[in-house]
């Protein structure tokens, strides 16, 4: 779950017009991410039941299935709270609007996010300039611009 300061920091940097989600959780952070006119692409593979503003799209399904069955495109921010794997990376890069941000949650003193976001990196290193910074309790922040 987020802490109130991932909270906040997910508030903040939510000034973008399309948001993918990986890992919905109960949905703290899904409504931290749609508190400005955004909308949200979330999913889950496991189902919380949350309940969202008319903004948001949920999904129960795993993020490989996701990729599979749903054309979605030109996110500007992600914001990942699972577990991902290399496809997801690629999957990631290519729906991704030219200027965007990554999210990663657990980051600081857990190492799931630390995983993914040296999964993105492998994927990406060579196709975007990034930027990388700190926040929230437990929140890590990739900014990218492809070449």
């Amino acid at each position: 779950m987020i802490s109130g300061s991932d909270y906040k920091f997910l508030s903040i940097h939510n000034n973008v017009k399309k948001i993918c989600e990986i890992g919905t959780g109960t949905g703290k952070s899904t409504r931290a991410l749609s508190s400005n006119s955004a909308i949200v692409y979330t999913m889950d593979q496991n189902n919380h039941n949350p309940i969202f503003k008319e903004k948001v799209h949920h999904y129960n399904i795993h993020s490989r299935d996701f990729w599979l069955k749903y054309d979605i495109k030109d996110f500007n921010l992600y914001f990942i709270d699972a577990t991902i794997k290399y496809p997801d990376a690629i999957e990631i890069f290519k729906r991704a609007s030219k200027i965007f941000k990554i999210i990663y949650h657990d980051y600081i003193d857990y190492e799931k996010g630390v995983r993914n976001n040296e999964i993105v990196l492998k994927y990406i290193h060579d196709k975007c300039h990034t930027e990388f910074a700190l926040g929230g309790s437990h929140c890590a922040m990739l900014e990218c611009e492809k070449f």
